[in-house]
């Protein structure tokens, strides 16, 4: 019984180590920038974001309105670079990495919603 006791703990210890090694330590932080929004009728929470050029941001939304939203983010010059469509109840993440520094427009592009106030900004800095 000793000697199968002993076999046992040795190769419990034997899967131990292996599983460890498999795991390669500590994950490193992510990199750029992340913010939690919120979308509701009509309106995006926080509805103002900062970066820095080149910095990759993602952008985790949560839809806690009764309608389907989307998150559309413009560079400067008014060029879609990211968008994301958020059913009721869900959410969604969306990444871009801005070029350039300005005003940054994030709006729902949805049929009145914009019109109705749901839009934000992103400052992009040196």
């Amino acid at each position: 019984m000793t000697r199968r006791y002993t076999l046992f703990v040795l190769a419990a210890l034997i899967a131990a180590l292996a599983l460890s090694a498999c795991t390669g330590g500590p994950t490193p932080p992510p990199s750029g920038k992340s913010f939690i929004a919120t979308a509701t009728e009509f309106a995006f929470s926080p509805n103002t974001f900062t970066a820095k050029v080149g910095e990759e941001t993602t952008f985790v939304v949560t839809n806690k309105g009764t309608l389907e939203h989307n998150f559309v983010a413009f560079d400067p010059s008014g060029t879609e670079l990211a968008r994301v469509t958020i059913k009721v109840g869900e959410s969604a993440s969306v990444t871009l990495k801005p070029a350039a520094a300005g005003a940054y427009l994030i709006d729902c592009d949805i049929p009145g919603h914009k019109e109705a106030g749901m839009t934000a900004t992103l400052t992009v800095n040196p």
